[in-house]
């Protein structure tokens, strides 16, 4: 048997890396891959209407809590983008103060005029209730920087939209209601499962990335499977899907602090992420943790044809002393390590920076040894090339493709279907029976005994995945918010 291909080898080769993966899998694997199905299927027996075990709460900061990975990160309401903004806020009013506001303000409203109440219940006290409560946060009075330029950085790019078009129309027309008519608040293991599972148009491949993961320790494989579901739930990740763009930060979006631009030697979509746009003293983590969690749900999409994988490029040209920020590194290793396994392909640090050496000397011990066999350090782009074809690589970054970042706003009635609410409900209802009949489909899989009933309901079920595909495809404009790349196609 052959030694498997090295990363480099597959990318000199232009092989895709399918060992493990579906079409390739061994008969051991295949073996593993059925026992993880019979733990699921038994959990949505065992399971079948008793919520997952999150915690909701609003939060903006790791600073208010101890980041625990379950701190929801719903946009309601969004969170200031500045942490001098936060500290500002904190100071003006006292805790009493924020509490008594947060309780008299229950008629205040969502993005999309909703009542706020119940997410105001969930707040608490402190900052956070203050913030629920609807009012303004206060500018700061820096020296540095006038009120209206501290509004214009906190601005959502829906916020953006209607004041630059002069206009009321929220951007989102509707306001969220989660799949399988799952309560706002929770989520069964069952629909978070198949929340997720269906995005990579084959749950097998979802399934097989916990696997891989846990090299192929089948309960390790299903207990990282369950802490994935309940911190989907528990971010709100369904949320921040159907909202989109249109509730994230407007200054971020307008930086290109990432984006997708390009695809790599094994067609995997690559998106750079410009470190010397990000200053830690400007951002509020949870802020930039929304924005990297709809970055790696997007690439999702892009990445649909290549199992899920995607190539991250670190830019870090122009990189000083205020772009050090250990915590944005931590939050998307720790997402790329424990919520999205085997979604990286490979990590490109284009690096010329002295500073990042001894910076990279801090945060290498605390990567997981997986993800840093996918690491590589490239000091120009002859380090880039390899990976990606000059021809493809942006010129800012060494190559020949004419590509200059520019963020273009929504559309005001791009996400119009989704006030249409007789609409979604035909198609929502198209969608579940196809999974119900994928997960029929997937139960006559695993009883089946001899090679014949094996290849016949291995059938079944590929008609059935197939049916799952297609009624996604309908749905997803009714749930989830068209975004940058819908508009560039």
């Amino acid at each position: 048997m052959e030694a498997p291909l090295s990363l480099l080898e597959h990318y000199k080769t232009k092989q895709p890396v399918t060992c493990g993966h579906v079409g390739a899998l061994t008969k051991e694997e295949t073996d593993k891959l059925r026992q993880l199905w019979q733990l699921v299927i038994d959990e949505f027996d065992r399971t079948d209407s008793e919520p997952l075990r999150v915690l909701f709460r609003l939060s903006d900061s790791d600073a208010l809590y101890e980041d625990d990975g379950l701190t929801s990160l719903s946009f309601e309401p969004l969170v200031p983008l500045s942490s001098k903004d936060r500290a500002q806020s904190e100071s003006a009013t006292p805790e009493s103060e924020l509490q008594s506001e947060s309780a008299m303000q229950s008629e205040s409203t969502t993005p999309n005029g909703t009542p706020l109440s119940n997410r105001i219940a969930r707040a608490g006290s402190g900052l956070l209730g203050w913030m629920s409560s609807g009012r303004s946060t206060p500018a700061s009075t820096s020296p540095d920087d006038d009120a209206a330029a501290q509004q214009r950085r906190r601005e959502s790019v829906q916020d953006h939209v209607q004041r630059t078009q002069h206009h009321t129309t929220p951007l989102v027309p509707a306001p969220f209601v989660p799949l399988f008519k799952q309560p706002e608040q929770t989520r069964t293991f069952r629909s978070a499962f198949w929340q997720a599972a269906t995005q990579t148009r084959n749950a097998d491949s979802w399934v097989l990335r916990f696997l891989r993961a846990r090299k192929w320790d089948v309960c390790a494989a299903f207990a990282m499977l369950r802490k994935t579901l309940e911190w989907r739930a528990g971010q709100a990740l369904d949320e921040i899907m159907f909202y989109g763009e249109s509730q994230l930060h407007m200054h971020t979006m307008k930086s290109g602090l990432a984006f997708a631009c390009t695809r790599d030697r094994l067609n995997n979509p690559v998106f750079v992420i410009r470190v010397r746009v990000n200053m830690a003293r400007e951002r509020s983590i949870a802020a930039i943790k929304r924005f990297l969690c709809w970055q790696i749900e997007t690439s999702q999409l892009l990445a649909s044809g290549v199992d899920g994988r995607v190539t991250l490029v670190f830019d870090m040209s122009g990189f000083t002393r205020d772009n050090i920020d250990l915590q944005l590194v931590r939050t998307l290793i720790t997402l790329l390590t424990n919520y999205y396994p085997e979604t990286l392909g490979v990590m490109l640090i284009y690096v010329n920076s002295l500073l990042f050496s001894g910076l990279w000397a801090l945060i290498a011990p605390f990567i997981d040894p997986n993800v840093k066999a996918k690491i590589i350090l490239a000091r120009n782009a002859s380090g880039l090339v390899p990976f990606i074809d000059r021809k493809c690589l942006p010129v800012e970054l060494g190559g020949s493709k004419a590509f200059k970042y520019e963020y273009v706003v929504p559309e005001i009635n791009e996400n119009s279907c989704m006030g249409d609410v007789k609409a979604r409900g035909v198609v929502e209802r198209t969608f579940g029976d196809a999974v119900d009949a994928y997960e029929r489909a997937t139960r006559t899989w695993l009883t089946s005994k001899s090679d014949d009933v094996s290849v016949d309901a291995g059938h079944e079920r590929d008609s059935a995945r197939e049916a799952v595909c297609k009624a996604f495809d309908a749905l997803d404009p009714y749930v989830r918010a068209r975004t940058l790349y819908h508009r560039l196609e």
